[in-house]
């Protein structure tokens, strides 16, 4: 079970609305909650095999959300992901870009990833539907390479036409 090893620390207090950094980085934020943090920390793995520095944010209150955590992410990360068991409508990617715009804290890129307006239809074993929905590592990671991908080559193309 991925998500168990993320889930304590001896001598660990959990503080309602303070988020707890499980790795650091200034490539990519990854914030997730609930059992999906090991699936991000599996992205977080796969994404720093390709050179990707990844931030893992187990961010285990919604409401409250660590407004502190999420504005020094986007200062000081390339783009914020969010990754939930959930829809993302009303969830914890709501939750932090609301966060976000109402700071005026605007990351490179924000991308969201859960359930898209619908509930699942099918069943299947936890590792299955994730898979089936695109929560799995893998595909986390391929989003967020192409989305990066495309950031840093629109940035260059700006930088070419500026001078």
């Amino acid at each position: 079970h991925l998500a168990g090893r993320w889930s304590r620390r001896p001598g660990e207090k959990f503080e309602v609305g303070r988020a707890r950094m499980l790795r650091d980085g200034d490539g990519v934020t990854l914030v997730a909650t609930g059992g999906i943090v090991g699936e991000a920390m599996a992205a977080a793995r796969i994404l720093q095999e390709r050179g990707i520095s990844c931030r893992v944010l187990s961010m285990h209150t919604v409401k409250p959300v660590d407004e502190e955590a999420l504005i020094r992410a986007a200062e000081e990360t390339e783009g914020i992901v969010t990754l939930e068991e959930h829809m993302v409508e009303a969830g914890l990617g709501g939750a932090v870009a609301e966060t976000l715009m109402e700071a005026g804290a605007y990351p490179g890129f924000f991308l969201r990833f859960g359930l898209r307006s619908t509930f699942s239809s099918i069943t299947g074993s936890q590792s299955y539907l994730r898979g089936v929905y695109g929560l799995d590592a893998e595909s986390v990671a391929t989003a967020v390479l192409r989305r990066l991908n495309s950031l840093r080559r629109l940035t260059s193309l700006r930088t070419q036409a500026t001078a």
